[in-house]
């Protein structure tokens, strides 16, 4: 029989990734971003974690389906609803009112990008 530690007070648990990042399981997939997109932080390569049961609002980056494959957009309702591209160059896709009932084709919401620092350089002045 011994002593308790003092010590005993200040033990943390370890950080679990899945605590902090996964809050629905059953509708989190984590998927691997093809290009960068500067101005919304995400690099080629990232990891997207995608909640599938998270509601979009205006300015969250979304997972949609647009001509049959997955495609990164900035989700947008004003002046009308539509996904802009992550490029920056103005570029808009109208939602369809049709696709109400189908979750606007919006497969699910980027909750979080996983980038890689060590290969990562952002410029804090876009025109140069």
């Amino acid at each position: 029989m011994g002593f308790v530690s003092p010590a005993q007070d200040y033990v943390e648990s370890r950080i679990s990734l899945d605590q902090q990042f996964v809050v629905h399981p059953s509708a989190t997939y984590f998927m691997r971003a093809a290009t960068t997109y500067i101005r919304a932080g995400i690099a080629q390569g990232a990891l997207l974690i995608v909640d599938a049961s998270v509601k979009p609002c205006d300015g969250s980056v979304v997972v949609c389906s647009l001509g049959g494959e997955f495609q990164l957009r900035r989700y947008r309702l004003y002046p009308y609803a539509h996904f802009e591209h992550l490029s920056g160059d103005g570029r808009k896709d109208r939602i369809d009112p049709e696709w109400a009932d189908e979750n606007d084709g919006i497969f699910g919401v980027v909750t979080h990008a996983v980038n890689d620092m060590r290969t990562m350089e952002f410029d804090d002045c876009p025109v140069i």
